[in-house]
């Protein structure tokens, strides 16, 4: 080998080695203005994570973004975004405010990047919204080291300074033009595919440097918008195309952005984001803590196998003298052990799980509880909490506890645990998998029948309660929020475990609705768009107040029939029925309502409007890793017209869900108004992953772009699918860790 080669090789040898460790470096996915992952003004080809969630807002003059974020596939990021243009009045708010500008993003990612071929994303900004920012693209990215490279070309808004023919004009000359979006905010909402792919097409693209210091990143780019053309703005100065920003991470879940744009404007933005498909439940100081399993239970087996079904389990002979039907002195108290009574069985089972006790049968080896979980949404760990009080109370010649879960009075689902798995898989003698399968969700009555021991009737008729209470707009003509914050006292009185009366006495605390004094027009009967008016016009208001009754009606088929002030806006009478079979991925709804509505003051005056309302529902589940559940409504709406709601989330498996909707009526865009047509997009949370506190409450984040009278749905306050839930085979079991965490 001569002198020269030995010299050459090591700074290649040394340069492959950086370059082929650099297909394996990871270079953050982070925020760009507009609240897409990616560079500056520029998108990438880049994802975040599954599962991920973020806020943020950005400013560089004269635009204000206030972006929400979600990923809810590994390959789909969707945005929704409000803009706030400084440089240009809201002619509806009469020159009080500047003009508002929402509009909704999304980024499908066509293939990740390998060894030689870079990651390719296809996306649309603006896609249902004014179309004042409108732009299509296509973008790849490649990493090398600590960097990681994009370009892209775009037609529209992000590709403006244009320089390419759009190949598609070939085909037909009306891609060689795309229209002046300024001319299409009267149709705001609707979706732009008249005009996408429209207009010649732009380069965009950039750069970005992992730094040695892990919080900071740098991000060059070069930006394909002309902004001689800016639309609404009409023109804003340019002295280069090229974007510079330092991108910080002080802690985990917060950025910081600081950067250079258009060579003349200063940016700033602050992005906060979590990964909701990985927050996990804690349990919290107010819970109780789980009691410890009887050392008795822990250190023998009984001679039921762990893995047998209670229908499997062999019959429990009881002794001489002493079985259900022997002794009926003892019967209440059988078979738990001396010093312990069903009574006091019952309060510890509120306690400690959470579980309202009404009626317990013996089948064998087997105990039955009837009752009402209400601890948390996750009903493993109400089992496994309950096993764990009876394992303290039960004999140990019971096996199998079942849950016979009730809600007003309707069978739901039972669940069952072995008691000996239980012990060893608290013992880590076994796994959470060999012990799954010594647990079961089944139908209601799938045990077989037995001796009832305990059979409580029912108390606590009157239930009260205080909370806080919300209403806001967000973007209004008016001003950038309103709100309304009230005290809502709650109250209920049941005449039966299935028929109830309830009510909501709202008293508003503080609200700045007295500056709403746009009145959207409608060409439809006012059923939402007098919002002001219901808010403004009472401090004290009934926002509910029904009496609602609930039955089983077969073994998957429930129904409910309600009459009184059903919402705010609206008094009647409805009913609803639902099929709904364990375990199947499907359920078929249907609800019937005639409806008045209300005064404004929302007490016990009617205005003159009236109709009957009500949807037929189809449920359905797909898929397993990633499921997504579709909700597709048709029927009769509160303004009269006819129509479907397709409704489309990701759930994940600790029940965090990821949705939008979109209603399409016979009433065309004009009729409508402002928006074209009804739609938003939502997150949804079990409350147990924020706080430390168990409960079976959701936290619902809902934007809604503008609240309309077209496609509008009765608020209903119950739901049979709702109240079924524990019917989700898929949900409990993907969930089974939560049975001894």
């Amino acid at each position: 080998m001569s002198h020269r080669l030995r010299r050459v090789l090591p700074p290649l040898s040394m340069l492959s080695l950086a370059i082929c460790g650099g297909l394996h470096a990871e270079v953050p996915a982070t925020q760009n203005d507009w609240g897409g992952i990616g560079l500056m003004q520029t998108p990438t080809a880049r994802m975040a994570e599954e599962g991920e969630f973020a806020f943020t807002v950005g400013h560089v003059s004269p635009y204000t973004h206030y972006n929400v974020a979600m990923q809810p596939f590994p390959w789909l990021e969707g945005i929704y975004r409000y803009t706030n243009v400084a440089a240009v009045p809201y002619a509806a708010s009469k020159g009080r405010q500047h003009y508002k500008d929402k509009s909704i993003d999304f980024k499908l990612r066509l293939w990740e990047e390998g060894r030689w071929l870079p990651a390719v994303a296809v996306g649309a900004r603006d896609f249902g919204g004014t179309g004042l920012f409108s732009t299509e693209y296509v973008v790849a990215s490649k990493r090398f080291g600590d960097f990681d490279a994009s370009v892209g070309f775009a037609t529209g808004y992000l590709g403006s300074n244009g320089g390419i023919r759009n190949p598609l004009g070939m085909i037909d000359s009306d891609f060689d033009t795309r229209p002046d979006p300024t001319s299409a905010i009267v149709n705001a909402g609707k979706v732009g595919l008249r005009y996408l792919g429209h207009g010649e097409i732009g380069v965009f693209g950039g750069v970005s440097w992992q730094t040695p210091w892990d919080p900071l990143l740098v991000k060059v780019e070069y930006d394909g918008h002309d902004y001689s053309a800016e639309p609404g703005v009409r023109w804003l100065p340019q002295d280069s195309r090229f974007n510079i920003g330092l991108h910080y991470t002080p802690k985990p879940g917060v950025r910081l952005t600081l950067g250079w744009e258009r060579g003349n404007e200063l940016q700033a933005s602050l992005a906060l984001h979590s990964n909701l498909k990985n927050a996990a439940r804690v349990a919290g100081p107010l819970d109780p803590p789980r009691i410890p399993m009887r050392e008795s239970a822990m250190a023998s087996t009984p001679d039921t196998e762990a893995g047998n079904s209670p229908m499997e389990a062999a019959a429990w002979d009881h002794p001489a003298g002493t079985g259900t039907a022997g002794v009926e002195s003892a019967i209440g108290d059988f078979p738990l052990l001396p010093g312990h009574t069903w009574d006091s069985v019952r309060q510890q089972l509120i306690e400690n799980a959470g579980f309202y006790l009404r009626k317990v049968e013996v089948s064998g080896d087997e105990l039955i509880l009837h009752g009402n979980q209400t601890l948390s949404i996750y009903i493993a760990d109400s089992l496994g909490r309950t096993a764990r009080v009876l394992d303290n109370v039960v004999d140990p010649s019971v096996e199998w506890f079942t849950v016979a879960h009730d809600r007003q009075d309707m069978p739901i689902a039972q669940t069952s645990v072995s008691r000996s798995a239980m012990a060893a898989y608290v013992r880590r003698d076994i796994d959470l998998d060999t012990m799954a399968r010594s647990i079961e969700l089944n139908p209601p009555g799938s045990s077989r029948e037995g001796d009832i021991v305990y059979d409580r009737p029912m108390d606590r008729r009157l239930r009260y309660g205080l909370a806080p209470g919300l209403k806001e707009i967000i973007g209004g003509p008016d001003d950038f929020i309103l709100y309304q914050l009230t005290a809502n006292a709650s109250a209920s009185w049941s005449f039966s475990r299935s028929t109830w009366f309830a009510g909501v006495v709202a008293i508003d605390l503080d609200n700045n609705f007295y500056k709403f004094q746009y009145d959207a027009p409608s060409n439809l009967p006012r059923v939402r768009t007098d919002m002001r008016q219901y808010v403004t016009t009472s401090d004290v208001t009934i926002p509910n107040l029904q009496l609602t009754t609930t039955h089983a009606l077969g073994r998957d088929l429930y129904g409910m029939a309600y009459a009184g002030l059903l919402e705010s806006m609206f008094a009647g009478v409805g009913g609803e029925l639902l099929y709904r079979p364990v375990g199947e991925r499907w359920a078929l709804g249907v609800n019937a309502n005639w409806v008045k509505q209300r005064d404004y003051d929302q007490r016990f005056s009617f205005r003159d409007y009236k109709v009957a309302t009500g949807h037929a529902t189809l449920y359905y589940d797909f898929g397993q890793e990633h499921r997504v559940h579709v909700a597709t409504s048709a029927g009769r709406y509160l303004a009269g017209d006819w129509g479907v709601t397709l409704d489309v989330s990701r759930v994940f498996n600790n029940g965090v869900a990821m949705g939008a909707w979109a209603t399409k009526t016979n009433v065309s865009s004009a009729e409508f108004g402002e928006g074209s047509f009804d739609k938003g997009i939502y997150v949804s949370v079990p409350v147990d992953l924020l706080l430390r506190r168990s409960t079976r409450q959701r936290a619902d984040l809902v934007w809604q772009p503008l609240v309309r009278d077209g496609g509008a749905r009765l608020a209903r306050r119950y739901s049979l699918y709702q109240m079924t839930g524990e019917r989700d085979q898929h949900f409990f079991f993907e969930n089974i860790k939560y049975i001894d965490p």
